[in-house]
């Protein structure tokens, strides 16, 4: 499963998965609060473990995970539209149904432009380069865009919740042979460096730009 089914899934379902919920809960006020504050504290987990570099190991459940962004705001936009005040409850309709339309129309006659976006966020490759060390590299720029390369990112297991990894490493190489193949991943466990590099398509037997990083 990839992260473009993922979102395309999540654009068509959480409108609809929200009403199911608000549905089934709105009767019951304290049960629909718990739902509600519980999807707010996975999607502030998520805001902040992007931000500082910290997921679990699977790139499928991170995507599943911030998704729910949208079916909380889904969600809160059953809730509003029902609101007593006529502002907020007319406010709510119209945000809800521009936001719904917006959505649909990038997971079906916009799923080209959503599949350019998410692209440079699908891995292409990854790999574990020691028990705690994984090394994914990502393709940057696409056929409508004036650059191409590939960005890199090692992450570390988190010993003590070995579900979840942070990010140490991040870069980004604006080359077209980058782009063109596969890096060449050496690692050297005794020194704590990784040795990247690629091919050059005009000189075949020469490779290009060994970037040393060092993994603390």
């Amino acid at each position: 499963m990839n992260i473009f089914f993922i979102v395309i899934t999540a654009l068509w379902i959480c409108p609809f998965l929200s009403y199911i919920i608000y549905q089934l809960t709105k009767g019951k006020p304290v049960l629909l609060k718990r739902v509600l504050w519980s999807l707010i504290v996975l999607d502030l987990l998520a805001i902040v473990g992007m931000r500082v570099g910290v997921s679990t190991l699977s790139t499928e459940i991170n995507w599943v995970i911030i998704t729910t962004i949208y079916l909380t705001i889904s969600l809160l936009f059953w809730i509003l539209q029902d609101h007593k005040n006529k502002l907020i409850k007319v406010t709510t309709i119209i945000l809800m149904l521009f936001t719904f339309f917006f959505g649909m129309s990038a997971g079906s006659i916009g799923a080209l432009g959503t599949a350019f976006i998410l692209g440079e966020y699908e891995a292409k490759m990854s790999k574990k380069i020691t028990a705690s060390l994984t090394y994914t590299e990502f393709t940057l720029g696409n056929a409508l865009n004036d650059y191409k390369g590939k960005r890199i990112e090692i992450a570390k297991k988190i010993a003590f919740f070995p579900v979840l990894q942070y990010l140490i490493v991040k870069k980004e190489y604006y080359d077209i042979n980058a782009y063109a193949h596969e890096l060449n991943v050496n690692y050297s466990q005794d020194k704590n460096i990784l040795i990247l590099s690629t091919w050059n398509n005009k000189d075949p037997e020469n490779k290009l730009f060994p970037d040393t990083i060092v993994v603390k």
